[in-house]
């Protein structure tokens, strides 16, 4: 989308990152808990404990946040054949409802595959709502069949 602009999000982006995630968690899926101003707080300190393993991305239309996702860097167990090995998880994408459905989410996305693939990773998954499979499958993900998770 050639009036978007897409970057990793730094420490001055914070504000929007949090608008956009309690506006995706409250407004659309109706969760309770802390307001607005507290929840941008807590995510502060927790973005900066955490600024090594999850690097949020940001969509940006005319100054204005109109996307994120994040890219969570997982060390994985040495192996002869190749000791560093880092896997990827792409987790919260979003992009507000009015701008769905014209490709932010997908350059949201690859922009997190071309990074993942730079940064030598061994994989990058995702755990899509049912909604959404679709959507991942047209930026190259697949379904190997070989995963599977206990809910805790």
């Amino acid at each position: 989308m050639s009036d978007t602009q897409f970057r990793r999000a730094g420490t001055n982006d914070v504000g929007d990152i949090a608008n956009l995630r309690y506006s995706w968690r409250v407004d659309e899926l109706g969760e309770h808990g802390l307001d607005a101003a507290e929840f941008e707080s807590q995510l502060r300190g927790w973005i900066e404990r955490h600024r090594d393993t999850h690097l949020g991305y940001l969509a940006t239309q005319e100054t204005v946040a109109v996307g994120c996702a994040w890219l969570s860097i997982v060390d994985r167990v040495p192996g002869p054949a190749k000791f560093v090995r880092r896997a990827g998880l792409l987790q919260s994408v979003f992009v507000r409802p009015a701008r769905r459905n014209v490709g932010v989410g997908s350059d949201l996305v690859r922009l997190i595959i071309k990074e993942a693939r730079a940064m030598d990773l061994d994989y990058l998954s995702v755990h899509p709502s049912e909604r959404s499979v679709t959507f991942y499958q047209r930026l190259g993900f697949d379904n190997p069949d070989r995963t599977v998770e206990l809910r805790l």
